[in-house]
């Protein structure tokens, strides 16, 4: 009896689960790919701020690569090894402007973001400029590349 009641709940979870994906799925299906890119970076930013690991990982391709503000190249495991270990934290990431262009299942994005954030004990918060590299593939979209540049104080 127990066995069938979680037998059960699997199948009602599960079914749940699959209703959610359908509506996500046909969501996107009603949105022009640059509303879809849009809702990526608005999604990744808040998930940044929570260390919302599934969410980042189904926003950033397992090859992403990151050119940071001191130009060195960081792999997605280097960088979710900073965020899982609170040496790098974000305690607020706005975007202020954000430009998509769209070619094919390819999009560019540059934007402006402003932050508050520490990496160890260093304070890195302020106002960056960055461009993110986002493919279609396997039917979703995905960011593959990102660059950030710190933009000067005046």
């Amino acid at each position: 009896m127990k066995r069938m009641s979680l037998i059960a709940l699997s199948i009602a979870a599960a079914s749940l689960l699959f209703s959610q994906i359908t509506t996500a799925d046909e969501k996107s299906a009603n949105s022009s790919p640059e509303q879809i890119i849009r809702q990526l970076e608005a999604d990744l930013a808040q998930a940044m701020v929570k260390r919302d690991f599934a969410t980042i990982d189904r926003i950033t391709a397992t090859d992403w690569m990151l050119t940071d503000a001191d130009g060195e190249l960081q792999t997605k495991a280097d960088a979710d090894a900073d965020l899982k270990s609170g040496n790098l934290t974000i305690q607020s990431y706005k975007i202020n402007e954000l430009k998509v262009r769209i070619y094919g299942d390819t999009a560019i994005v540059h934007g402006l973001e402003t932050e508050k954030s520490k990496y160890k004990r260093e304070d890195l918060s302020g106002q960056y400029r960055f461009t993110d590299v986002i493919i279609k593939r396997d039917g979703r979209w995905q960011i593959v590349a990102t660059h950030i540049s710190k933009v000067a104080k005046e």
